[in-house]
């Protein structure tokens, strides 16, 4: 026996634990947050941005980027930006809905 355990008592394994399923999986839904909600619900989604994060690319991909901005007019960042957010709540979501 560890020195970290405790000593099981003989009624202890004597006793036929039941799980209802149902219930099961309802805590193990609880559990994927400890509040209970998505960890980026506190924030507002239409809030300003206010923090950058470094996107490593490769010479052919930042030059289809230069490419892409200076076709359409617009800054690297604002492309990024308008096809990254959608696709990383997307991400977010199927990512929180994934049983663990």
């Amino acid at each position: 026996m560890s020195k970290f355990s405790f000593p099981m008592k003989e009624k202890d394994q004597e006793q036929d634990i039941q799980v209802d399923p149902g219930k099961l999986e309802a805590f193990a839904a609880g559990a994927r947050d400890r509040r209970g909600q998505r960890p980026w619900a506190e924030h507002d989604p239409k809030a300003p941005p206010r923090h950058n994060v470094s996107v490593r690319l490769n010479d052919y991909h930042l030059a289809m980027l230069q490419y892409v901005a200076e076709a359409m007019d617009t800054s690297q960042q604002k492309i990024l930006r308008k096809h990254l957010v959608p696709l990383i709540e997307t991400l977010a979501e199927e990512t929180y809905a994934k049983p663990s």
